[in-house]
């Protein structure tokens, strides 16, 4: 955990681990890790990214969280999320959109990660854009080599699906 928070707080991207696949994760807050996400997964920039926050408390930094949202999180957690006009979020992380796709990963090695951070992560899928999902650390140096500094194993991903986005 140390190794990966010494990378991203240099505004590297590092591969994490989550309950469904791997992520390629990035100071959600800098243009410069952002931009690195969108590079190396060949993503469109006009494809926002999700941000993996650790607690409620870290996503009332960026996010409006009314009543509203209270009823609906305690269903299904949802996203997206309206941002406060004062939020430090990459322009970049919402394609310039001012709502937020959010995500509370359960994977323990990555909340230890979160909490130890000033700043939540974007972090979608470690993989390029078009290609199949990793699902083992070995998966994303394989997938990245040297591009990605470091790979924070957690071993298999249990589900090894993919989140979906519903409207």
């Amino acid at each position: 955990i140390k190794i990966a928070k010494k990378y991203l707080d240099k505004n590297n991207c590092v591969g994490i681990p989550t309950e469904t696949v791997y992520g390629l994760a990035g100071n959600a807050y800098s243009d410069i890790a952002v931009k690195k996400i969108f590079s190396l997964k060949k993503r469109p920039r006009n494809n926002p990214l999700i941000v993996h926050y650790h607690s409620l408390f870290q996503l009332e930094n960026d996010c409006i969280l009314n009543k509203d949202f209270f009823l609906l999180y305690k269903k299904f957690c949802p996203g997206p999320l309206k941002l406060k006009k004062k939020s430090k979020i990459s322009k970049f992380v919402t394609n310039n959109k001012n709502t937020l796709a959010i995500r509370f990963p359960k994977q323990i090695l990555v909340r230890k990660l979160i909490k130890s951070l000033d700043y939540p992560l974007a972090a979608p899928s470690a993989n390029i854009s078009t290609k199949l999902s990793s699902v083992n650390a070995s998966d994303v140096k394989e997938e990245f080599g040297k591009k990605v500094k470091f790979v924070l194993d957690g071993g298999k991903c249990e589900i090894g699906i993919e989140s979906t986005i519903i409207n």
